[in-house]
């Protein structure tokens, strides 16, 4: 059967933009917690919303290096770009969070610094950290890098993942997409059978002992379900076997997955009750884009924002600490602690586009030497 591979996918870039900025407004608005009521309701929807999104950035990670993926690229290659593309910037993040806490460790009761012991800093900047079972430790410096920890253990699989994959009768696709569907909505069962001490902050409000949190959020192989549905999403479009669903259906399945998150146990709010739903949103998007129907995703800002999101994904939170250690003592009113929060995404914003256009882009396009252009539909990571 021939397969279906367009050149660009830009509506999946431009949803990427919307996942990272998901993940920026959720650490953006910790400085509203400390005023309660409202804004601290605000701020959770928020959270729920975030952790949806990095579910989406594993799903999308998985279909976009399946979509690119040909028989003639080697693994060694492909190591080689995935490391470019993730490696600078995450040292550059590491390296300001490094020097926030040496400098000067801001105090304050809106934003709970992550753990920063030296175990917690060497494995973080190897992209280790998720294998420990210690929240000071995944959660440690710059906290948002435990999903390119996950990443890395991804892409580690890939190769093999997608020409196992790719060797599956066609016939087979469909079932094997459902049993991942199936396992991914079921992993936060047996989350729930894993004992262990309290977890400490800022997760106590999930009343979920740190060993099952460290289980269902971070522990590699269990997002890895995510990202393998992502590889089998995009096999069954390659190979023309993916359903035609109407649009309404999958943004009603996932508004509907959403709102049921807070009514589920907590452990699934951590990618399992979304997932689903985000796959069928990002399979109907790649195929709008095959069809050559474009959208408000792939508008030229809104792409170029895409391809700058990892830089605004991986610096957010060291940029969010410095910038709060600065302007903590004047942030005194509910509209400062907004003004702030305001401030903070414009700036950087700014940052993060100009670490992707003049450090980021220049070591991809100098040493990754990538085989295919993936400038449009390159992953988030």
């Amino acid at each position: 059967m021939r397969e279906v591979r367009p050149i660009r996918l830009p509506s999946l870039t431009g949803l990427r933009f919307v996942l990272a900025l998901s993940v920026l407004l959720s650490h953006a608005t910790y400085v509203l917690i400390a005023f309660g009521g409202p804004l601290q309701q605000v701020h959770g929807f928020i959270e729920l919303a975030s952790t949806a999104a990095v579910s989406g950035f594993f799903i999308l990670s998985g279909f976009v290096l399946t979509w690119v993926n040909t028989p003639e690229d080697r693994t060694t290659a492909f190591w080689r770009r995935r490391f470019w593309k993730i490696f600078p910037n995450h040292t550059l993040a590491w390296t300001l969070s490094v020097v926030h806490v040496v400098v000067a460790i801001a105090t304050s009761a809106a934003i709970t610094l992550p753990g920063h012991s030296v175990l917690a800093g060497v494995t973080g900047f190897f992209l280790v950290q998720n294998w420990i079972p210690d929240v000071t430790v995944f959660a440690g410096f710059n906290s948002p890098a435990w999903s390119i920890s996950a990443e890395v253990f991804f892409y580690a699989l890939f190769p093999l993942l997608v020409v196992g994959v790719k060797k599956i009768p066609v016939s087979r696709l469909r079932q094997l997409w459902a049993t991942l569907a199936i396992i991914v909505v079921t992993l936060p069962l047996v989350a729930m059978t894993i004992s262990g001490p309290e977890a400490p902050e800022p997760y106590k409000w999930l009343k979920m002992n740190e060993y099952s949190l460290w289980f269902i959020y971070v522990f590699p192989p269990v997002r890895l379900m995510e990202f393998a549905l992502g590889i089998v999403t995009a096999r069954l479009i390659q190979v023309g076997r993916w359903p035609t669903l109407p649009r309404w259906s999958t943004a009603a399945l996932l508004t509907m997955s959403f709102l049921a998150t807070p009514l589920l146990p907590p452990q699934y709010l951590f990618g399992a009750a979304c997932a689903v739903p985000l796959t069928l949103i990002i399979a109907g998007l790649a195929i709008r884009d095959i069809d050559g129907r474009s959208g408000s995703l792939t508008r030229p800002t809104v792409v170029f924002l895409g391809e700058a999101s990892y830089a605004l994904y991986i610096i957010h939170f060291p940029v969010l600490l410095i910038t709060w250690q600065m302007v903590a003592d004047f942030i005194h009113t509910p509209w400062a602690a907004i003004l702030f929060a305001i401030v903070y995404i414009m700036i950087v914003q700014v940052i993060s586009t100009l670490v992707y256009q003049y450090y980021e882009r220049p070591l991809m396009r100098r040493f990754a030497r990538p085989k295919h252009p993936t400038g449009n539909i390159s992953g988030h990571k």
